[in-house]
């Protein structure tokens, strides 16, 4: 037994592909910045036991915001018209598969990134 045992998956990452993932939930806490991007809860549908990197939608600044707008429109939703129906459609994604994509952006400080591509159930 070594000393570092309970961090090994860890070093366990996914390789870029495409992978289904449950979306389990979603929160959304104050950073060490002050901003509040939503902090996406995926589970892998897989038996592989590669960890998944997180996901954040960064909603606090326009160019985050629009791309969770256009991810959505991939999932088959319409724009929400306010904030509360934003809440409720988040809402209803508790629970459903999705396929996404997830890639490498930046290989030398390890940037990975998931994006939504489309809602399976």
């Amino acid at each position: 037994m070594s000393l570092f045992d309970d961090i090994e998956e860890k070093f366990r990452e996914l390789p870029d592909g495409r992978y289904v993932v449950k979306v389990e939930g979603y929160s959304r806490e104050k950073t060490i910045h002050g901003a509040r991007p939503i902090k996406w809860q995926l589970r892998l549908m897989s038996d592989d036991p590669s960890q998944l990197p997180l996901k954040f939608s960064h909603i606090e600044n326009n160019a985050g915001f629009h791309i969770l707008m256009r991810e959505l429109k991939e999932l088959g939703y319409d724009k929400p018209k306010d904030a509360k129906e934003l809440e409720i459609l988040l809402n209803k994604l508790i629970g459903s598969l999705l396929e996404v994509q997830l890639s490498t952006t930046n290989k030398e400080e390890g940037y990975r990134d998931i994006k939504f591509l489309r809602k399976l159930s």
